[in-house]
């Protein structure tokens, strides 16, 4: 048998199935051995050709791409002083003739056997993977890619030298926003997980992932297959929509109900008319309304209709808890299951009390003219023209308040866009602060609260503030917006860095905006302002009434802001003072406004006060910053439990 130098393994597999083979951590080879024994098992031909292996590498007789996948298999076995192995897959790696098994176990001696045999079984079919719609991945048992289809690769924009041996939760992070199991640590095709699939262009798909373990007939361990499907256009839908349901909300009753007519979703709107607590009416029958209006016959039609995937409209006199009844036109709306039958009813309300009374009214002076004498025809007539036309203005009226409602509605959020616009981008931030959070609830739509940032590149100076201004909603925003304006104008424009300055600039700035001088106008905001100069190595900080919070080497630093706001009645000849630090690598700082803070909750529905944020942000700063949102996040949620939100709210965090 003539072997080629390069081929001398695959060509001893090709001849015996199965070789050990005993290598040292450099993956050299010591000694070659047939599955039937030692060297003497093969012919004299065989041996002198094999015996020239030892002392040569073991991954030269592989594809160049192999190789890297085999030093690391012998390394880690050798290290670890565990058992790994490793599937070269023919369909995959077209230089291999056949697929082969590779099994590394540490031996004494400082030396590692690796069985090698030939492996019959493929698992992937390239082919038709390649054609299927969606991402599909390959993992071996350290969750490390070893396939992925060209979906994947066209989606996630990596190239295969980019994602192969890559550990999946590298690109693939699950949404913690969403109670959910995570797919890939349970591997069962019944779980659907949403992960963030970050591209190699940093951008974001939002997917849905499912994963489950391949196994070949000695149920062995093959693989991991992990579908991702893309749904982002699905979920900005879906955003789309909730809008749309708001909207509705604002101005219609509306309730859904199970398909036993069971309520399982009431609105504000539909609880102010029936007078019932969501509480109260969650879980009882949609009868509980029911007036004696309206014949049996009507609520048999109605049924009829809507059970077999039709709409419904028309008009329902109804009763509240009060015992008083009320009119509503309503759509019905059926939502149906796979089989055609409906498990879920949506109904939409407009009140029309007003309008039956009128209605009501006019039926009862028409019926009238008919039993008065002719003189009274012309004066009843004349009363119900008054009573048509005040119909008339009634509508009308009703009409235009819908319309500015929806007017406002798309005002405000026209404004949060203006406002989104202008504010900073957070995805910048890790440019300059890899390690950071931003914990930014606002209370309404568009929020008081806000933060900014800039980088100069010339002076090496990140500048980062939290700003509080007077109010919330909509007055806050248009505060926010001069705000931000206003800084960049300042920090920017006039390239001022020194955070006392800073203050010092926008406080006159404000002032004279909003002519505070001359006018009784009060507004403005409070805010902190830290100075990282990269170049000197140090930390300034300056605040208008909002402290900052820095922890260096263990120690923790409460630096009060200064006694006076931006804006507002203030004292001008007063200064605003810079604190500076040394710049220490592995110094965490917090800026925050009072949101979280005044937020009433617990047992005894008090504020959560300062002292407690301090202490819960000491106890938690060995976590990562991601995971201190998360607590922050979670810790707020619980406090507040069924209290309202009372004002936005604003923590980041972040570390050198």
């Amino acid at each position: 048998m003539i072997m080629s130098e390069k081929n001398k393994i695959i060509d001893l597999l090709n001849l015996k199935e199965q070789i050990f083979i005993k290598v040292n951590r450099e993956s050299i080879i010591q000694h070659v051995f047939s599955d039937e024994g030692k060297l003497s098992s093969f012919s004299k031909s065989e041996f002198k050709n094999f015996k020239e292996l030892i002392g040569t590498s073991l991954g030269e007789y592989f594809p160049i791409e192999l190789q890297s996948y085999i030093t690391e298999v012998v390394f880690k076995t050798f290290h670890s002083h565990t058992i790994a192995s490793l599937t070269f897959n023919q369909i995959l790696h077209t230089e291999l003739p056949f697929s082969i098994k590779m099994q590394a176990m540490p031996l004494e001696n400082s030396q590692v056997g690796i069985w090698l045999s030939v492996y019959k079984e493929d698992y992937i079919s390239t082919p038709f993977y390649e054609k299927i719609p969606v991402m599909l991945l390959y993992l071996n048992q350290e969750e490390e890619v070893i396939w992925a289809n060209k979906q994947f690769y066209r989606k996630s924009k990596f190239d295969a030298d980019q994602l192969v041996t890559e550990h999946v939760r590298e690109f693939l992070k699950i949404n913690l926003k969403i109670s959910q199991r995570d797919a890939l640590k349970i591997k069962d095709s019944s779980i659907r997980t949403e992960y963030k699939l970050i591209c190699a262009d940093k951008s974001e798909l939002i997917v849905i992932v499912s994963a489950v373990n391949q196994y070949d007939e000695e149920e062995n361990f093959l693989c991991t297959s992990v579908v991702v499907r893309d749904v982002t256009q699905m979920k900005l839908t879906q955003i789309e929509l909730e809008y749309q349901k708001l909207a509705i909300d604002e101005s219609a009753i509306v309730a859904a109900t199970d398909a036993k007519g069971n309520i399982i979703y009431a609105n504000d709107k539909f609880c102010e008319i029936t007078k019932y607590s969501r509480e109260e009416v969650l879980g009882q029958n949609h009868r509980i309304l029911k007036s004696k209006h309206h014949s049996d016959a009507f609520f048999t039609n109605m049924w009829k209709i809507i059970s077999s995937g039709k709409v419904w409209q028309g008009e329902i006199c109804n009763i509240n808890k009060d015992g008083n009844i009320y009119w509503v036109y309503t759509t019905i709306i059926p939502y149906m299951d796979e089989k055609n039958r409906p498990y879920r009813y949506q109904a939409i309300r407009f009140e029309i009390t007003k309008r039956k009374e009128l209605e009501t009214e006019i039926v009862h002076y028409t019926k009238g003219l008919e039993r008065l004498v002719k003189d009274r025809t012309q004066e009843l007539h004349q009363k119900t023209e008054l009573l048509e036309e005040s119909y008339a203005k009634s509508i009308e009226q009703n009409e235009k308040l819908h319309s500015k409602n929806r007017y406002i509605q798309k005002s405000i959020n026209y404004a949060k866009r203006i406002q989104d616009s202008i504010l900073p981008s957070e995805d910048i931030l890790p440019i300059y602060l890899q390690k950071h959070f931003i914990l930014f609830k606002p209370k309404d739509i568009v929020s008081g609260d806000f933060y900014w940032w800039h980088h100069n590149k010339e002076s090496g100076c990140t500048i980062i503030s939290a700003i509080d201004c007077t109010g919330h909603g909509v007055p806050g925003a248009f505060m926010s917006m001069i705000g931000s304006t206003l800084l960049d104008e300042t920090v920017k424009t006039k390239n001022i860095s020194n955070p006392a300055h800073i203050l010092k600039e926008m406080q006159e700035q404000i002032a004279d905006i909003l002519q505070q001088n001359i006018t009784n106008n009060r507004d403005g905001m409070d805010m902190n302002i830290i100075v990282l100069n990269q170049k000197k190595r140090k930390i300034y900080f300056a605040g208008a009434k909002n402290p900052v919070f820095l922890i260096q080497n263990g120690k923790e630093y409460w630096v009060k802001g200064d006694r006076m706001s931006i804006g507002g009645k203030q004292l001008f000849s007063r200064e605003f003072t810079t604190h500076e630090f040394d710049w220490i690598e592995g110094t965490q700082i917090y800026l925050f406004s009072d949101g979280y803070q005044d937020q009433f909750g617990g047992h005894n529905g008090q504020k959560f006060m300062r002292k407690n944020l301090k202490e819960l942000i000491s106890k938690n700063r060995h976590l990562s910053m991601v995971k201190q949102k998360e607590v922050l996040a979670e810790t707020l949620e619980k406090w507040q439990g069924n209290y309202n939100q009372i004002d936005d709210i604003l923590v980041m965090g972040f570390e050198l």
